[in-house]
């Protein structure tokens, strides 16, 4: 089994004081980003897509905004061009040399991110402060954390998770994380839940999404799931687009180009110069809210669609599907069927 990365929480203990300083009382929102991850996920234009955006993000920036948001990225290239546009971002940047290449689905350097996001995520409740982990490649059409009350899942739930798919989706793949967009907690157990997490990580070979389907299940944990009103995967788009969410997932482009993926849908924000093109971002607000994004069918969509819905059928036979609905992540992960 390959060694992924270090598994110590020691490298991010040493961003305490930095953390403390900006933590709001209410926690914060970390995001991740590396250029090699993703061409489309180290400007903060992807990210604050809000309706009520003014003429330039550094208005935003100036007012405060953005204060409450820590990003982590993994490389030196990412940390350069955001401080180059927005020199009043919170950024720590760690160096794990096994991120420094180009990302390919399901290899070492995939896993590896995964493996540093739950050390991540461990050090961070080694503070004792809730926070919420979000993935860049997420449209935004509003202010999710206005509008969307947290504190109602603190007390029952050790994690409260994003979902697969959208309001349409077969019943038997509600409830499931997505794995983009979530919230941790600060309570005993939910620690109890991301030290099991980093456990299984640290030796097998598995994806957060396919791991929390296990454990919430297994009804080892408590999970709840924040509804799809507020956040979709982008199978949405290939529904009745209806129930228009605020958030939707963009993820599941295995081929690259993701930046031309993302034009196809109007949800490339960038002009030639790397700026915020605010009519761009509206275009995209009102094709979401009216129903009327563009259905771009890339060789990936294809592909996860036909899995999805195989999925859908195995986990409904009788017996089988109970045990492939919980462990079917694991035997995809190491036969490479995405």
């Amino acid at each position: 089994m390959t060694t992924f990365i270090s598994t110590e929480t020691i490298p991010l203990l040493e961003y305490r004081s930095k953390w403390e300083r900006i933590w709001p009382k209410d926690g914060i929102e970390t995001i991740t980003l590396s250029k090699k991850k993703n061409e489309a996920e180290f400007k903060w234009s992807d990210i604050i897509n809000y309706k009520e955006l003014k003429d330039t993000v550094e208005n935003k920036l100036e007012d405060g905004y953005g204060k409450n948001i820590l990003f982590i990225v993994m490389d030196q290239y990412s940390d350069d061009e955001l401080r180059k546009f927005y020199p009043n971002l919170n950024i720590v940047i760690w160096l794990s040399p096994l991120l420094q290449t180009s990302f390919r689905p399901y290899d070492t350097t995939y896993m590896s991110f995964f493996l540093m996001r739950t050390n991540m995520i461990r050090a961070l409740q080694e503070f004792g402060k809730s926070f919420w982990m979000l993935q860049a490649d997420t449209i935004w059409t509003d202010d999710f954390f206005k509008s969307f009350d947290v504190s109602k899942y603190k007390e029952n739930s050790d994690i409260l998770l994003d979902q697969q798919g959208f309001s349409g989706t077969a019943e038997v793949r509600q409830r499931t994380m997505n794995g983009a967009n979530f919230f941790v907690p600060v309570k005993k157990s939910s620690k109890s839940l991301v030290d099991s997490w980093l456990s299984w990580q640290k030796s097998v070979y598995i994806t957060d999404p396919d791991l929390l389907k296990m454990f919430c299940l297994r009804q080892d944990f408590n999970c709840e799931y924040v509804p799809y009103k507020y956040i979709t995967g982008w199978e949405w788009i290939y529904g009745d687009q209806k129930l228009a969410p605020m958030l939707i997932q963009m993820d599941g482009e295995t081929g690259g180009n993701k930046e031309q993926i993302l034009e196809k849908y109007n949800f490339w924000f960038l002009d030639k110069n790397n700026q915020c093109d605010l009519g761009r971002v509206e275009k995209a607000i009102r094709l979401v809210k009216n129903g009327k994004v563009t259905r771009f069918i890339s060789t990936s969509k294809a592909r996860e669609q036909f899995y999805l819905k195989l999925g859908e059928f195995m986990n409904q036979i009788p017996v089988f599907g109970h045990y492939s609905s919980i462990y079917g992540g694991l035997t995809s992960l190491y036969l490479q069927i995405f």
